[in-house]
Parts: C-alpha cells; sequence; structure tokens
C-alpha cells in the first residue's frame, strides 16, 4: 500500500463503513435485538456492542471522507477553472459542504435514534444531502471535463432516487401512525424496536435507506481512477 495513499484511503473508507454496516446488521439481528427484515440502519446500534461496532466503525469511515474531500478539491481545482469562474467558486462551496457534512455524520452515528432523536435526526439530514449534493456536483465536474463514467451516474441518480422515495415514505409512514397516535413525529420519539410492527411503509423506508447508503459507496469507489498517485 502506498504510503499517504488517496486511493488507498478512500478504499480503506468504503471498506470500513461497508464492513461496519454488515457486522452491525449481524450482530444486532443474531442477538434478536433488532428486526431482521428490514431496519432502519438507525436503530440497529441501541444496545451494546452494535453501539460501539456502529460508531467506532462509521465514525471513523466518515472523518476518513472529510480528508478525502481536502483532497477531491485540490484535485477539482484545475478542472473547475478550466470550465469557468462558476464552478471553481462551486469547487470552494463544496469543500465546506462535504466538511459540513461529515462532521454532522460523526455526530450522527455517535449520537443514537433513542437517546437523541433530534439531534440525529437533524445530522443524518444533513449528512446524507450534503453528500448527494457533493457527489452530483463531482460527477457534473468530471463529465465536463470529459472524464465520463457510466456507473458514477447511475449511483448518483439512484441516490437521489432512493433519498427521495425514503422521504416519502417516512411521511406516509409517518401519517399512518398519526392516526393511530395522534402525532405526526411519534416516530421521532419512538424509534421502531424488535417488538414494532412494521408497516410497508417503514419496511419502504429502511429498503431505500440502505439502497441510497449503498450507492454512496458505488459512486465513491468511481473515484479510485482520479485519486490514483495522489498524495494526501
Amino acid at each position: 500500500m502506498m504510503k499517504n495513499s488517496a486511493k488507498s484511503l478512500l478504499e480503506f473508507t468504503v471498506g470500513l463503513g461497508l464492513s461496519t454496516l454488515i457486522l452491525t446488521y449481524i450482530v444486532s439481528t443474531a442477538s434478536g435485538r433488532v428486526a431482521a427484515f428490514i431496519p432502519i440502519i438507525s436503530e440497529m446500534p441501541f444496545n451494546e456492542p452494535e453501539s460501539t461496532i456502529f460508531g467506532t466503525g462509521l465514525g471513523i469511515s466518515i472523518f476518513s471522507f472529510l480528508i478525502l474531500a481536502q483532497v477531491f478539491h485540490r484535485i477539482f481545482e484545475p478542472l473547475a477553472k478550466n470550465i469557468g469562474n462558476e464552478y471553481d467558486h462551486l469547487n470552494d462551496i463544496m469543500r465546506i459542504l462535504a466538511t459540513i457534512g461529515a462532521i454532522c455524520g460523526v455526530i450522527t452515528v455517535n449520537f443514537h435514534w433513542n437517546l437523541y432523536p433530534m439531534l440525529h435526526g437533524i445530522t443524518a439530514f444533513i449528512l446524507f444531502t450534503s453528500f448527494l449534493i457533493w457527489g452530483t456536483f463531482a460527477y457534473i465536474l468530471l463529465e465536463k471535463s470529459g472524464k465520463k463514467n457510466n456507473i458514477r451516474k447511475y449511483a448518483v441518480y439512484s441516490g437521489w432516487i432512493f433519498y427521495f422515495l425514503m422521504i416519502v415514505f417516512s411521511v406516509m409512514d409517518n401519517l399512518d401512525l398519526m392516526q393511530k397516535e395522534d402525532d405526526f413525529f411519534h416516530r421521532m420519539d419512538n424509534p421502531p424496536t424488535i417488538d414494532t410492527e412494521r408497516s410497508l411503509y417503514l419496511n419502504l423506508t429502511a429498503f431505500c435507506e440502505w439502497a441510497m447508503v449503498f450507492s454512496f459507496y458505488t459512486n465513491a469507489l468511481t473515484y479510485r481512477k482520479e485519486l490514483k498517485g495522489i498524495r494526501i
């Protein structure tokens, strides 16, 4: 492995993130503490040891992306200047956005839904939205620079599709709950558990969240070529 290699850090970031999610799922479901089909990602780390696995693994993975965001800004800078001043300014904004998103991500995975519902929900929203916007900017910038990648394109599109579907199904789940609990935000303060009756809307929300997150990792791996030979 090349010392201080940005490509190696990207591979580490993706590998650690994916393995952490899978390990957390296995531990939490095998113990009978989380519904095997299909949990919201944020409901998995409510107990130990999955809480520590989840917070530590994803925290390091997301912090690693924060470092990579600064590297990408440096790589994108000459490309953005060649396209036009507006892209040069956008590149600076995207670095700030990715940094804020990553910081929120570290908070999200360590301040769990069952204990800090408001903080967890807000930071998760910023994390997902900022990463989608950054990924879209990076895709467009590279496309305009003649560096097309179909996998990257489909990963960006699918990420947005699953993001919006996740929101739609979450709203529908809350509307369904409101008829029973008379509280639109009941789910926020009462996250699902192993004993929760899982509606179709809740399952679809969880599926879309998992699909969106996997689209993030798929998109990230398409930048291995751009990071080859780059030092941090």
